[in-house]
This record gives structure tokens, C-alpha cells and sequence, in this order.
């Protein structure tokens, strides 16, 4: 699923650019770049669940029901660690804004996990 493939590089991306800014002692650059990246992932999450159900009222088989669980565990495992990383800056004094998106990033890969969970083989 190339949307996952996307997602994760925004995500990646936007970790990296918010490392740097915090290294630069840019707080609002940081704000900015992790509440963007929370809404964006929020998003990028509401079409994948689309895309599962779109997949599942397919029928499809099992190499395709196998390359879209491998895509949606490969973003969950990415949202989990970008969610992480935003709560120790968290942890370290970060705003209510950073808190509130680890919270966001959070949810997201709980959303992830059940849209896997629907994706495994039956029985």
C-alpha cells in the first residue's frame, strides 16, 4: 500500500525536522512540526481503515490480504515509534500541544492494531 509507504516517510521526515529544530532551541518549529504530523497521521489512518474496507468488500486473497496486513504493521510499528519519541520530548518539558499529540499518535496506532487485527486470516 503506497499510502502507508507515504505516511511513513512524512512521518520520518517530520520527526527528523522537529529533532533538528529542537536542537536548535526552536520550540514553535518543533509545536508545529509534531501537531502537523499528529493530524496528518490521523488522516493517513482514516484511508487506510477506508482503503481495508474497500479491500475487504473485495474478496481478496490471501497474497493481497498478506501485503496489506505487512503495509498496515510496517505504519502502526512507524506511529509507535514517532508516538514515542513525541512523548519523551513530552516528558522533558515539551508544551500541552506536544502532550495532546502523543495522545493523537497514540490513538492512531490503536486504530492501526484494529484495522490489522482485521486483516488476519479467519479461523
Amino acid at each position: 500500500m503506497a499510502l502507508t509507504e507515504l505516511t511513513n516517510k512524512i512521518a520520518l521526515d517530520t520527526a527528523m525536522e522537529a529533532a533538528r529544530a529542537d536542537s536548535h532551541g526552536k520550540l514553535p518549529v518543533v509545536v508545529e512540526q509534531v501537531c502537523r504530523l499528529a493530524v496528518t497521521a490521523g488522516v493517513a489512518t482514516g484511508e487506510v481503515t477506508w482503503l481495508v474496507s474497500e479491500l475487504e468488500a473485495a474478496g481478496p486473497d490471501d497474497a493481497q490480504r498478506d501485503e496489506a496486513a505487512v503495509a498496515v504493521s510496517n505504519m502502526q510499528s512507524c506511529m509507535a515509534s514517532v508516538a514515542f519519541a513525541v512523548e519523551e520530548f513530552a516528558l522533558r518539558g515539551g508544551p500541552a500541544q506536544i502532550s495532546s499529540s502523543t495522545a493523537a499518535l497514540r490513538r492512531v496506532g490503536a486504530q492501526l492494531e484494529d484495522v490489522q487485527a482485521r486483516l488476519q486470516p479467519c479461523g
